[in-house]
Formats: C-alpha cells, structure tokens, sequence
C-alpha cells in the first residue's frame, strides 16, 4: 500500500484573503494611531497656547462693532462672553461668525481680531422693505423676500403691510414699480393685497381701494396719479374704490 495516503499538506503561504485582512487590520492599527499623536499633541499645543497667552497677557478680554440699527448688542455680547478669558490665538472665529450670522437682522458678518485681547465685529443687517401680515401678526421682511423679524409696534416706521398667498413672491416687484414712479401720491399706500396670486388691490391712507391690473401694473399706477390729480379734494373723501383693470378706462365707486 502506498505512503502516500498516509501524508498530510502544510501551506506555508498564507492565502490572498488572509493577507488582505493583515493589510487592513495594520492601515487600521496605524490610522488609530496617528489620531491619536493628532489629538495628543493638538491638545499639548493649545496648552501652551493658553500658559502662553496668561502670561504675556493675550487674552480676549472686549469686543467692539461697527454702528448697528437692529439688531441687539446684548446677543452678540452673550455670544462672545463664552470665549472671554482664552487666548486671542485660540478664538474660533468661524464659530462666533456662525453664531451670530444666525441672530435676527444679521445678513453677514466679518471677525477679526487685534492679535493681543479684542475681537472686532463688522455687521451687515437686513434692510426691511414691507411688512407681511400673517397669522394675525405683522412681520418684516426684507429686499430678497426673507422674513426677518416680528414687528416692532413701538417703532415709528412707515411700510406697506403686504398680505395674500405667496405675496412675497411678488412683492418686491411691486416695490420696485412703485420706487421706479417715485411719486408723492403713492408714498400713501397703506396696504397691497394680492388678489388671487394674480393680481394686487392697494389700500391708501385716504381708505381708497384701487383695483390694478394684471399685467400692467405700472401703467395702472400711472391712470391712478393722472385721476387723483382731476379730482378735487371733496370728491376724493367721497370715493370708495377705483377699478384700473383695464387700463382704458377708469370706474370710480362713491359712497
């Protein structure tokens, strides 16, 4: 009978498959590692950032800003009073500037610091352009159609208060005619209705409603400043509503 029935095979060469586990399993141990020496050493060296910054006297100790209208110091205070104390080298900027980007009117924001214990603040509020009326409340919004804040009763400000569906959408496009004609007898406008989002019915100080047309906005205002100038003042307190829908003729509704 032959030997060979009775012989067992050793592979001394580990397989494919097992050698790739090595491979990942050593890339695993190392990168473990180096993160390791990365937070280490990361956390050694602010460290002696901070011994540094204590000793020599670069701490944030204030912040300054450029002249700001609305939005509220005492938000941006409370913000930078987290990092007061550290060292001016170890301020995250980009962190304050995110924080402070996300308050009320701030449109954007520029850090920087005086490398010593102050961290200047530069803002760039949202400028409002009308009111919008929803949901029982008056807020603001701004020229690229972004709601900004509630509104401030207490404040002595002159807007058109806007409201209807999608009346953003559309608004500014409203503003800008009504800007474009820079005529005294539309700086009366008191409220804008849009009309089924098709079209707007205007509310003047005077309690006159006047009807625009769809399409032809401007022209509409501009029938509108012609007849009010035909009028006299005691057939003006008389009128309920004007109708400019069609751009050819003009129905005037009296009380």
């Amino acid at each position: 009978m032959s030997n060979n029935y009775n012989k067992k095979k050793f592979i001394l060469i580990p397989s494919a498959k097992r050698i790739k586990q090595l491979i990942i399993t050593l890339i695993l141990i190392i990168f473990l590692f180096l993160i390791y020496e990365e937070l280490y050493f990361k956390k050694r060296y602010k460290e002696f950032l901070q011994e540094f910054s204590i000793k020599y006297n670069y701490l944030l100790e204030s912040f300054e800003t450029n002249t700001i209208k609305r939005v509220k110091k005492l938000e941006i205070t409370k913000v930078i009073n987290q990092y007061l104390g550290k060292s001016i080298f170890l301020i995250p900027l980009s962190d304050i500037s995110y924080e402070i980007k996300n308050l009320k009117w701030v449109k954007d924001v520029n850090l920087s610091t005086n490398l010593k214990n102050k961290i200047k603040v530069e803002i760039h509020e949202y400028e409002p352009a009308g009111l919008y009326f929803f949901n029982d409340q008056f807020f603001y919004f701004s020229k690229e159609g972004k709601i900004i804040d509630i509104y401030n009763h207490k404040l002595d400000e002159d807007f058109i208060i806007f409201s209807g569906k999608n009346v953003l959408n559309h608004a500014l496009e409203l503003l800008e005619i009504i800007n474009n004609l820079n005529h005294s007898d539309l700086t009366s406008i008191e409220e804008a209705y849009y009309i089924n989002e098709r079209r707007w019915d205007l509310k003047f100080t005077n309690q006159i409603i006047v009807f625009l047309s769809e399409k032809n906005i401007e022209t509409s205002l501009i029938n509108y400043i012609k007849l009010i100038k035909q009028l006299k003042d005691s057939e003006i307190l008389s009128v309920k509503s004007i109708d400019l829908r069609n751009n050819k003729k003009a129905i005037i509704n009296f009380e």
